[in-house]
């Protein structure tokens, strides 16, 4: 997900300062826009290597695991 404009629709949707859990976040690209743009914090879920690589590429925060296998790494009310 590149396109800026999908990026600046879905963003006005998150309030600015929100903690985000980005599940299957792909490259990162929402995620490092939210930061960015929203002053969010948070989390991207993602399996595939590539994408996991192009997360750290950007900074943003990511954890590589399975979502089938649930998200017990985290407490309740951990994000928004």
């Amino acid at each position: 997900m590149t396109d800026k404009a999908t990026l600046h629709t879905i963003a006005k949707l998150v309030p600015a300062g929100s903690r985000v859990l980005d599940l299957g976040c792909g490259d990162g690209a929402l995620l490092d826009y939210l930061q960015r743009e929203r002053g969010c914090s948070g989390y991207g879920i993602e399996i595939a290597d590539e994408n996991v690589l192009a997360c750290v590429k950007r900074g943003v925060n990511v954890i590589q695991a399975n979502l089938d296998a649930g998200l017990t790494i985290f407490e309740d009310d951990t994000f928004d």
